[in-house]
């Protein structure tokens, strides 16, 4: 997929020990909130599947979708070979566009259609390239991924690049500072935390803000479905207008998958965190309905079966 791969890997294990904490996309918080509520939108052949899939019941699916949604990021991307799983760089400034970006299916919106098909016809054997740490049955590890990865390409960083590694380039000046006492130190850790804790700020815990953003959609706030490629186009317009265009970054230019020379630091200020929270609410909103309907269509029929404990392969049933 892509050039300078080896580059890029290695600048971001870079970016990775330099920023406190850990950058996770959409923060774990995030990533938990989608999982939520995509489960209150489970029809209910979906969930007694993915509860089988995931080693629960009923009453235990929400949790166990939102421990799953964090699990792709848990694990050595590097070692397992998912790294470039969860991301496509397509350049912010130029019309939207794949070309080859999706060589080989190494990026995010092969990756989601891999596994929403995989789940889809029961196929099973998902191999990593090590065994990942922490583990997971196999049986729920295309689940966990498909729950990340469409949670991942609403971070609109997540489907746009300045030459700059989707924002993991441009360093703050002065860092975000938590309570907590950890801080973000780049642009992208801003929308993977720091846009989240602003729309916790306003509607509370990650429970709290789970119903709140749910209760919206089921008095009648529209969410289109679309595809993942339909998705990534949309996380690349916002890209443009609420990041690059509205923090004013100029257009750099740099090899593929290689930071720009001379990136100029960030300030970021809580008046721009707060003028994106209904944005972030938004992105939060639509994965998770997205994601609801992406499991009730293919754990319908056939789909998402488990036979003995493990999921059936298709291609073996008589």
């Amino acid at each position: 997929m892509l050039k300078s791969t080896s580059f890029r890997l290695f600048c971001a294990v870079l970016l990775l020990f330099a920023a406190a904490p850990l950058a996770w996309p959409w923060g774990r918080e995030g990533h938990r909130i989608v999982a939520r509520i995509a489960a209150r939108n489970l029809k209910p052949e979906a969930r007694r599947k993915l509860a089988a899939i995931l080693g629960t019941n009923d009453a235990g699916l929400e949790n166990a979708m939102a421990a799953a949604s964090t699990w792709p990021d848990e694990i050595n991307k590097s070692k397992t070979g998912t790294f470039y799983w969860h991301f496509v760089d397509v350049p912010v400034n130029e019309p939207f566009a794949l070309g080859t970006l999706c060589a080989k299916h190494e990026c995010i919106i092969d990756r989601i259609e891999e596994m929403a098909d995989r789940l889809r016809t029961n196929r099973t054997g998902l191999t990593l390239a090590a065994p990942p740490e922490p583990p997971r049955p196999s049986k729920s590890r295309e689940a966990a991924f498909l729950i990340h990865f469409v949670g991942d390409i609403h971070q609109p960083l997540h489907g746009s690049d300045n030459s700059d590694q989707g924002g993991n380039c441009e360093h703050l000046q002065p860092p975000l500072q938590h309570a907590d006492g950890t801080k973000t130190n780049v642009l992208h850790g801003v929308w993977d935390v720091d846009q989240v804790l602003t729309v916790m700020k306003v509607l509370g815990t990650e429970e709290a803000v789970t119903a709140a953003l749910f209760q919206q959609f089921k008095k009648g706030t529209s969410v289109p479905q679309g595809t993942a490629l339909d998705w990534t186009r949309e996380s690349h317009q916002l890209a443009r207008e609420y990041i690059y265009e509205k923090l004013r970054i100029p257009k750099y230019d740099a090899p593929f998958g290689q930071c720009a020379t001379h990136v100029a630091n960030l300030a970021i200020e809580q008046d721009y965190l707060d003028s994106n929270e209904k944005l972030v609410e938004q992105q939060l909103l639509r994965a998770g309905i997205r994601l609801s309907n992406v499991f009730n269509d293919i754990c319908a029929g056939n789909g998402c079966r488990i036979k003995n404990g493990s999921r059936m392969d298709a291609n073996r049933r008589k």
